[in-house]
Order: C-alpha cells, then sequence, then structure tokens
C-alpha cells in the first residue's frame, strides 16, 4: 500500500507529496497523523536543508476529509467538540511543525488547493504556484464555518482586510495570476515546470546560511506584532548573536576574496 505521505531526497533538499490523488490529496485522519510524524521526524534528522511539499496527481490538496468512520471521539461528545480535540492533537500542529522546521519550505502548489489545504501552502516560506491553480475556502459560505489551520491569521497579512473578507464570506476561488498580483503566493509558474522550478528554489535556499531562513521568519513574524522601538531591539540582539557565528564569517571572507560562500563546505548533504 503507497503511503499517504510520501518523501525524498534529492541532494541537500527533501520533496515530500501528499499522496492520496484519487482524493485530490483531502486529508483524512491517518493522512494528517502521517505528514506530523513526517516533519518531525525530518526536523528531527537534521540533514536536510530544505524542504518542498507539493501534491500527487491534479491537485494540492482539497483539505479535510472526513474518514470513513467519521470523527473519533468519546460517547456523547459533539462534532464540534471531537473536532476540536483533532485540530488541537494533530491538525494545528501540522501547522506549528512547519512554522518551527529548521529548514525553508517552498510549497509547490498545482491544481486544487482548498480549505486546509490553503493553510498549509501558505505556511510554507515561499510559495510557488501552476498557472491553472486554484485557492479556495468555503467554510463560511457552504459549511458555516470560520477558516482554520492559520488561514484567519495569514490571509489579512498577505492579502489585506477587504480582500481577506471578501473572498472568505464568498468563498470565491483565487487564480494563481491574482494570487501573485495580489501578494497571497510569491509567483506562478507554467505547470509544466512547476517541480523543477520549486526544486531549483529549494537548491537556493539550501546553499543559505545554516537556520539563517528561520531567522527572517522569526524576524518578520516579530514585527506582526512588536512596535518599532521593539523590532529595532529584536534585530539589534539577533545581529549580535549572528555576527558571531560562522556563517558571518565566511560570507565576509568570501566576500573580501571575491568568490560565492561556501556555508556547508564539509556537509554531506
Amino acid at each position: 500500500m503507497d503511503r499517504m505521505i510520501r518523501l525524498e531526497r534529492q541532494g541537500p533538499v527533501a520533496l515530500l507529496t501528499l499522496n492520496r490523488p484519487e482524493t485530490l490529496n483531502s486529508l483524512s485522519l491517518d493522512a494528517v497523523r502521517e505528514l506530523l510524524a513526517t516533519l518531525r521526524a525530518l526536523a528531527a534528522d537534521g540533514s536536510a536543508r530544505a524542504l518542498v511539499i507539493t501534491g500527487a496527481g491534479r491537485g494540492f490538496c482539497a483539505g479535510w476529509q472526513l474518514d470513513a468512520n467519521g470523527v473519533p471521539g468519546l460517547e456523547g461528545e459533539s462534532l464540534g467538540v471531537r473536532q476540536s480535540h483533532l485540530m488541537e492533537e494533530w491538525f494545528n500542529p501540522v501547522i506549528q511543525a512547519l512554522d518551527e522546521l529548521p529548514i525553508p519550505t517552498v510549497a509547490a502548489v498545482n491544481g486544487a488547493c482548498a480549505g486546509a489545504g490553503v493553510s498549509i501552502a501558505l505556511a510554507a516560506d515561499l510559495v510557488l504556484a501552476a498557472t491553472d491553480a486554484r485557492f479556495v475556502l468555503t467554510f463560511a459560505p457552504r459549511l458555516g464555518l470560520v477558516p482554520d489551520l492559520g488561514a484567519s491569521w495569514k490571509l489579512p497579512r498577505l492579502i489585506g482586510w477587504a480582500r481577506a473578507q471578501a473572498v472568505t464570506m464568498l468563498g470565491e476561488a483565487i487564480t494563481a495570476e491574482q494570487a501573485a498580483r495580489w501578494g497571497l503566493i510569491w509567483r506562478q509558474v507554467e505547470s509544466a515546470a512547476l517541480q523543477a522550478e520549486a526544486m531549483a528554489t529549494a537548491q537556493r535556499l539550501a546553499a543559505a546560511p545554516p537556520g539563517i531562513c528561520r531567522e527572517v521568519r522569526r524576524a518578520f513574524a516579530a514585527a506582526q506584532t512588536n512596535g518599532l522601538a521593539a523590532q529595532l531591539d529584536h534585530e539589534r540582539l539577533r545581529q549580535r548573536e549572528l555576527l558571531d557565528r560562522p556563517a558571518f564569517a565566511e560570507g565576509l571572507a568570501a566576500f573580501r576574496e571575491k568568490r560565492s560562500p561556501d556555508f556547508h563546505r564539509g556537509d554531506a548533504g
């Protein structure tokens, strides 16, 4: 039986594929558990220097799909209580695991990207989308729900309050072209070139100083709540530590010697 989450390596880059193409890679509870375990194992292993996430077949991820036996829980619990437990134990930790990964992540969005699939894509550091990709949040108009897995935090910050509220309330699809123009994603790519472009981008990120992409992620996250004075202090304190790391010494030496820096000399990856 094929794994629902497939992990491969191409040099220093790990390629994680959501592998339920018959359901447009919708997330059953078993698939979510496997995804979380895979992300945690990847972080613990430490040998990969970048990660690409994509979907098998015609879509990236069509969102949450109930298992055949429904949402598990205790007798007498309502559906809402059961789902809340699952979100706390499995779904939300997937987004947190992506946010805490010490390596940069690239989402390669192919075809349909709906519901929780949007949240997973937006949890990546960089998002590339095929020209035929569509981002859809149908929680409100079709299910009477608010977006989950961090989408309500990400959307207004990326595309603005007015657009975020409109696409969520109306459930309108966002094309790859719109997504790039609005700032929801980094850029759109021809469908046939999506995976190659995503892997090339990940290779560039893998060559960066160890941990720096997470530092950038943390700096911009801090800026969402800090005032200017607090953010200036955040920058000062991070620079104080980063200037004393080997990566800065290598970058400075490479600049002086007019060569490309090698931040991973001796790294087997």
